[in-house]
């Protein structure tokens, strides 16, 4: 019997609705973003770059600097608007339940302090 090729894995977990609005979340969904942004504005530079340099008219460019800001700008309101390929989800998903985990323990350690001070008075 021959096996199917394995698709991705899909990891359910069971992180707080709430967890998403938080400002580590909110900063990581930024951050997440921004790399996004960045590696699509690599990619197509280079891709004009490269272009250019086969079509022979790479020589002389005076707006090359404004060209590559263009650039910039396109690629970021690109991921910020429409979501761009979706890599910044999928980076997104991948960390948040590490900012869960550590909001979880902030939450814990800050409970137990407070048993401890009522311990103490009591």
């Amino acid at each position: 019997m021959i096996n199917g090729i394995p698709t991705s894995k899909i990891v359910k977990t069971d992180i707080d609705p709430e967890i998403h609005k938080t400002p580590d979340a909110l900063k990581l969904k930024e951050s997440c973003q921004q790399f996004e942004a960045i590696l699509w504005s690599k990619l197509w530079k280079d891709m004009r770059k490269s272009a250019l340099s086969i079509s022979g008219n790479d020589k002389g460019r005076p707006y090359q600097q404004m060209e590559e800001l263009t650039l910039e700008m396109a690629t970021d309101d690109l991921v910020t608007s429409s979501g761009g390929a979706g890599l910044w989800k999928m980076l997104y998903d991948s960390m948040i339940g590490k900012v869960a985990a550590d909001k979880e323990a902030k939450d814990r350690l800050a409970a137990d302090e407070e048993a401890r001070g009522f311990d103490v008075q009591g």
